[in-house]
């Protein structure tokens, strides 16, 4: 059982790295970066190379990713609860079936012995990702005997992983930037 929750954790951990790595290369030199190495050229044809740092804009693209993986497995029981929260840094959050921050997506309010929730940010940038902190809670009877893996990706863009098999109903945080309430539990 813990050698496939192993492989479970590497493939979720790998697919998150994929589409981290993904996102990053896709984005490709506008028009406008086009233009300005021409200007340079014109103007300074054999002097010296120009050099520009390139800005945030608004129509850089802007690709949804998988920021939070929440599974868990060996459940005591077929009401086990098992939520997945997510924060912004400006207060919204996504969690227990809700989700109040914008252009992002969550999956929806799972119980049972088994399963996953997942949070996707449709707002994700390779120049400029939002900060984002998350977490995990355990209720409901069964919780002693539940694990769990949580598989998230940082602002940026490093993929991190953990894993617990918690004694009893409890909250566990994750923080990524984002301030995390006291009491969303």
């Amino acid at each position: 059982m813990r050698r496939t929750r192993g492989i479970l954790a590497a493939a979720i951990a790998g697919a998150l790295a994929l589409t981290v790595v993904t996102a990053g290369a896709s984005a490709s030199p506008g028009p406008a970066d086009s233009a300005m190495k021409k200007k340079c050229k014109r103007s300074h044809a054999a002097k010296r190379k120009c050099r520009h740092k390139r800005k945030r804009r608004a129509d850089d693209p802007q690709l949804p990713v998988i920021r939070a993986n929440l599974t868990w497995f060996n459940g005591g029981s077929n009401d086990m609860d098992v939520d997945l929260f997510v924060f912004d840094a400006q207060g919204d959050r996504a969690g227990d079936g809700s989700d109040a921050i914008p252009l992002s997506s969550l999956s929806g309010d799972v119980t049972g012995e088994a399963g996953s929730e997942t949070f996707t940010d449709g707002l994700f940038t390779p120049q400029a990702a939002r900060d984002l902190s998350f977490g995990v809670c355990l209720g409901g009877p069964g919780a002693d005997e539940t694990e769990f893996t949580l598989t998230y990706v940082t602002a940026d863009g490093v993929v991190h992983g953990d894993s617990r098999s918690p004694a009893t109903s409890s909250r566990y945080d994750y923080p990524g930037g984002a301030p995390i309430p006291s009491a969303y539990c």
